[in-house]
């Protein structure tokens, strides 16, 4: 069986009637790729207006923890587990954990199974789009790759938002974690358009038209997307993020708005689709600029001895609420022109004006108003800027008695005050709080590797303030950190949003772990030697066992539900789902959440 595709000579009217039908497969692409979203909204709001599930992130009524749930153990819990149902729903707790697994190949991450999978079924599906009704038509075909390709471009937009993800919404999620589909449709979205313009380029070359064709503005602008699209594709390799994640996140957004411009022009039967695309992606902009943005005066200092930065951010009442009603929350740091003074040279550079960096909340105090974030000191320029900030304000303060420490005014040569653009709060594990409440469980277990613990710390407060009184859980902390002075910020009176919670050192379910040698040099002695007067057999000069933790916490009962969110380096949290996954085969409930800003 040879090639079925020719180089047909149509007559108007059949050219007419190809249109139609490319045009009409485009569409039929893009409805079905906004049906899932589409519907699983409208449930969720019907859902709400019959007044069955809290909204996310807020307590709504209880969250569900006023509904009785049989204790673990008890003859109902068993006989529940043991019936079809129960190991029917063993099985599909077992495949969803599979599916969620990394696909590593020679010490390589290319995604989770479920991202292979969606790929991979939604690819057959555009493919047989493709080639519907095509006939023998080679440009037929040829066009409908360009097209149905198009037709996702709205989609991918739509993945990439923000504020107004609808797939975020739809599946009660965060756009953190649909944006991992926003990775696999683009991927898809590239083969088809590398098929488009393969076929068109042996179109032209077999017809002798390939020069001619290939300077006309019309293809030409097609050209220059295509140009644009490997760039973006060339810069988002693990190698180039990891080198220069600026390098990335620029030409991204460069290629965001320039691609449907030119698109625009390219090719007339795709101006609705590009249109689309660009109106989805200013308005979730705008949006965050005049509805999730606060221009607040905030306090940076260095952590003693560490190259951590803590920010203090003061914040609306509204605000705060929000924060302390979604623990591990994260928030977007840029600087605003206001921020940019001549006290501080640095930054004034242009490259602030494409910097939104990702920070976790650690504590948001009601007391105080304010918010604090917790950072390491990287190769980037915004920590870069953040930590001459403090270390200028820090040297001026000890160079002269003449200025007070700390001033009112931002921007002043003997303050660390500067403004800084907060927008949040954001996050999955926010959004879900109210739901892990409800789904109750039996014990929890936070793990957190060095700054991570600005994630797991608000949240292990929280659970333990929350869950004590309706449930028997039991909420442990394991926190590895490199060294000492690293943990003297969660340390301070200040740095818990609740003043009435325990010192971690006195607290026997946190359990710090200093991965290097406890007594060596640093510079905040006095931390340090806090930390080894109040040493117990909590606190450990060695790394974690996560064998032996994860072991002894499901030992305790068959029949208990068990939460485990982790917020550290990828090795890290490899290590901790690989010691969990036996136990999820075996058929136990588990709730796992792994924070990552991987992108």
């Amino acid at each position: 069986m040879g090639w079925p595709y020719h180089f047909l000579t149509l007559s108007q009217q059949d050219v007419l009637l190809r249109r139609q039908t490319i045009d009409r497969y485009a569409l039929i692409a893009h409805l079905a790729a906004l049906a899932p979203a589409l519907l699983l909204t409208l449930l969720r709001l019907a859902v709400r207006a019959a007044g069955l599930i809290p909204r996310n992130g807020h307590n709504g009524g209880d969250g569900g923890r006023g509904r009785y749930s049989h204790v673990p153990g008890s003859p109902t819990v068993k006989a529940q587990r043991s019936s079809g149902l129960g190991l029917l729903a063993a099985r599909w707790r077992a495949l969803k954990w599979w599916l969620g697994d990394d696909v590593v190949v020679r010490g390589v991450q290319w995604g989770q199974r479920d991202e292979w999978l969606l790929g991979l079924v939604w690819t057959g599906v555009l493919l047989v789009l493709c080639v519907l009704e095509t006939g023998q038509d080679y440009l037929h075909l040829t066009k409908r790759f360009g097209s149905i390709a198009i037709s996702q471009l709205p989609i991918q937009y739509l993945l990439s938002l923000k504020a107004l993800n609808p797939y975020a919404y739809a599946f009660a999620s965060s756009h953190e974690h649909v944006n991992r589909y926003h990775r696999v449709l683009g991927r898809v979205i590239f083969a088809l358009i590398i098929a488009h313009i393969v076929f068109y380029n042996v179109f032209f070359v077999l017809s002798g038209l390939w020069l001619k064709r290939f300077f006309a503005p019309v293809v030409f602008c097609g050209v220059l997307a295509a140009v644009a699209l490997h760039a973006l594709m060339g810069t988002a390799l693990v190698r180039v993020r990891t080198l220069s994640y600026r390098i990335f996140f620029i030409t991204h957004l460069g290629v965001a708005l320039l691609t449907p411009v030119l698109l625009f022009f390219h090719a007339h039967s795709a101006r609705f689709y590009v249109v689309e695309s660009l109106v989805v992606f200013l308005v979730d902009i705008a949006v965050r600029k005049f509805g999730m943005i606060t221009h607040t005066a905030s306090t940076v200092e260095i952590v003693p001895g560490t190259n951590l930065i803590k920010i203090t951010a003061p914040m609306p009442a509204h605000k705060i609420e929000d924060f302390r009603s979604r623990p591990g929350s994260h928030v977007y740091l840029s600087l605003p022109p206001e921020g940019r003074t001549s006290n501080h040279p640095v930054s004034k550079s242009f490259i602030f004006d494409l910097l939104f960096n990702p920070f976790t909340v650690a504590a948001a105090s009601q007391d105080n108003q304010t918010i604090t974030l917790v950072a390491r000191r990287r190769t980037g320029p915004m920590t870069n800027m953040l930590s001459q900030v403090a270390s200028s304000s820090s040297s001026s303060s000890s160079s002269t008695t003449s200025f007070p420490p700390q001033s009112p005014y931002p921007g002043d040569h003997a303050t660390n005050t500067i403004t800084l653009a907060i927008e949040g709060p954001h996050g999955a594990i926010g959004k879900q709080f109210q739901h892990l409440l409800a789904w109750g469980p039996s014990r929890t277990l936070l793990v957190a590797g060095g700054v991570g613990a600005t994630f797991a710390l608000p949240l292990y407060h929280a659970l333990r303030r929350d869950l004590a009184s309706s449930s028997p859980a039991h909420v442990h902390f394991v926190w590895a950190i490199r060294s000492a002075a690293d943990a003297t910020w969660a340390m301070a009176p200040n740095s818990s949003s609740d003043d009435n919670e325990k010192s971690l050192l006195d607290d026997d379910n946190v359990h710090l772990y200093l991965t290097e040698n406890l007594m060596g040099n640093d510079a905040s002695s006095i931390e340090l030697q806090d930390m080894r007067g109040s040493s117990r057999n909590n606190k450990n000069s060695r790394r974690p066992n996560f064998q032996k933790i994860v072991d002894d916490l499901f030992r305790h009962g068959a029949d208990e539900k068990v939460a485990i969110l982790v917020c550290g380096p990828d090795e890290m949290a490899r290590d901790v789902r690989r010691r969990v996954g036996p136990w999820v085969f075996k058929g136990r409930e588990v709730w796992w959440h792994n924070e990552s800003f991987g992108w």
